[in-house]
C-alpha cells in the first residue's frame, strides 16, 4: 500500500519578514525626504507674514501723515512747511504719533517741464516729497503732498 504524498499547506494571508523590512526601509527614505523638503518650508513660513506686517505698518505711518495733512482740525492742515517739520529730517529714525519710520527724503520739489528741481521755502507751487523706509525690510514708500 502506498501512502499519498504530503502536501505542504501554504499560508498566503500574511507578509514575509523580508517584505515588511523592505516596506519599512522605503517608508523611512520617503519620510526623510519629506522632512528635509517641508522642514525648511515650516521654518521659513513666518518670514512672509512678518514682512507683510512690517509693510502694513509702514503704510499705516504714511497714511497717518497723509491724514494729518488733510484733516481740517490739524495744525498741519494744508501746510507743507509744518508737515515737513513734523515728519523730521532725512537720515534719521523716528518713533512718534505717526509710528516708527526712517526718513530717506523730506524735501520740497518743483517740476520744471519734465524735470524735478529741488526747492526751498514755502512757495505755494512747490510739492513736498516724502520718502520713508522700514529699517527691517528695507521697503521705501514715497508720497507727494501738494498745498491747495
Amino acid at each position: 500500500m502506498t501512502t499519498p504524498p504530503i502536501h505542504r499547506v501554504r499560508n498566503d494571508l500574511g507578509f514575509t519578514l523580508i517584505e515588511i523590512i523592505i516596506t519599512l526601509v522605503i517608508l523611512a527614505i520617503m519620510a526623510s525626504l519629506l522632512v528635509t523638503t517641508l522642514g525648511t518650508s515650516f521654518l521659513n513660513s513666518p518670514q512672509p507674514l512678518t514682512g507683510l506686517q512690517q509693510t502694513v505698518a509702514l503704510q499705516a505711518v504714511m497714511e497717518s501723515i497723509r491724514a494729518d495733512f488733510l484733516m481740517p482740525s490739524s495744525p498741519r492742515y494744508n501746510n507743507i512747511d509744518a508737515l515737513r517739520t513734523n515728519i523730521g529730517t532725512a537720515g534719521n529714525s523716528y518713533t512718534n504719533g505717526y509710528g516708527s519710520y526712517e526718513v530717506i527724503e523730506n524735501t520740497t520739489i518743483l517740476f520744471s517741464g519734465y524735470a524735478q528741481v529741488e526747492g526751498a521755502g514755502d512757495y505755494t507751487d512747490y510739492i513736498l516729497k516724502v520718502q520713508l523706509k522700514d529699517s527691517t525690510t528695507g521697503m521705501i514708500l514715497t508720497d507727494l503732498f501738494v498745498q491747495l
